[in-house]
């Protein structure tokens, strides 16, 4: 573990050193993909790698998903976003202008963007609405372990 982090992967897609060194040389010639991650980030947490991953998505001729449970828990939002991207019809056949492109594949990343963060936005009202519905649901616990031991007291 790092510093203390939880142990997990940071990218939902799975990718060799050479994938790897494509999205990295393709970020540093197009700083529009800067400005749409520092665009996400004022709102949502790890975006970088969400970039990454779409990216990766677009670009691998296969690209392969890691397993939900792999993923670092900071980082399984992520893996959502990807996931659901894979699955629809119309990424799939964006992936058959962008495989193997990797200009073609940053055009996609900057193409989804809205829908990136429309995502991210949903996936972090769910967050919400869970830990409001645990929170109660402890408050809920707390008050009839108060009632209770009020009644045998």
């Amino acid at each position: 573990m790092n510093g203390g982090e939880a142990p997990g992967a940071r990218a939902a897609v799975i990718a060799d050193r050479f994938d790897l060194m494509a999205w990295h040389e393709i970020r540093a010639e197009a700083p529009e993909l800067d400005g749409l991650a520092r665009s996400l980030n004022r709102r949502h947490d790890h975006t970088d790698d969400l970039l990454a991953d779409v990216f990766l998505l677009a670009y691998k001729v296969a690209p392969q998903m890691r397993e939900r449970a792999a993923m670092h828990p900071a980082r399984r939002v992520n893996h959502q976003v990807v996931a659901s991207l894979a699955d629809s019809r119309e990424f799939a056949a964006l992936h058959r202008e962008t495989s193997g492109d990797p200009y073609a594949a940053a055009l996609a990343v900057l193409a989804q963007g809205e829908a990136l963060r429309r995502m991210l936005e949903r996936a972090a009202e769910a967050t919400e609405r869970a830990r409001r519905a645990e929170r109660a649901g402890r408050a809920r616990q707390e008050a009839g372990g108060t009632a209770a031991a009020g009644a045998f007291g």
